[in-house]
Order: C-alpha cells, then structure tokens, then sequence
C-alpha cells in the first residue's frame, strides 16, 4: 500500500508539471483532466513495468507507448501540436521512471 501511494504521488507531481501550462493556455477542461489522468495512471503504471535496465529511458518508452493510441487523436485535431505532444512526454515520463527507481527501488 505504501508503495501504492508513493505511485500515485509521483503520477499527480507529473500531472501537475503537465496540466499547468494547459491551464495558462486556457484550454479545454477536458484536455486539462485527460492529461491529469493519463499521468496519475502512468505513475502507477512506470513504476511497475521494466522495459529498459535505464529507469529514465523505462519511464519514457512507457509513457510514449500509453500515449500512442492518443496521439492519432491528437493529429488529427492539431498537427502541430503533436511534437509538443511528444515532448511533454518524453521529459516529464523519465522523470517519473527515475524517481521511482529512486523511491522504490
């Protein structure tokens, strides 16, 4: 359970970093609450799956492979936007493979 709960918050650390931008942008509350959800599950998801031996390369190859299905969605509505897509998926989905590498072993 407490390894659960370390999951979780290192998933809402990430969304947070995430969703700020979208909210100075004055997005879509919708877009705003699917990015928050997408990494509140990728933190419990990163934290469990081992695709690389690297937790940073492990958390962004996770990350970039829960956002592939979205990201036909997400060029279709804005093709430019699916680079920033990418970006903002890479950074912050290492991030969150390296601190649970580090917070749970």
């Amino acid at each position: 359970m407490h390894k659960l709960l370390i999951a979780l918050f290192i998933g809402l650390a990430a969304a947070v970093i995430d969703i700020a931008p979208m909210f100075w942008q004055k997005m879509d509350r919708f877009f705003v609450a699917s990015a928050f959800f997408v990494w509140l599950v990728l933190g419990l998801f990163i934290s469990r799956i081992n695709f690389a031996a690297n937790a940073f390369l492990n958390g962004s190859t996770t990350a970039l492979l829960f956002i592939l299905p979205m990201s036909f969605l997400i060029y279709k509505l804005d093709p430019k936007g699916l680079p920033i897509v990418i970006v903002t998926t890479i950074a912050p989905g290492g991030c969150v493979g390296y601190f649970s590498k580090l917070l749970l072993g």
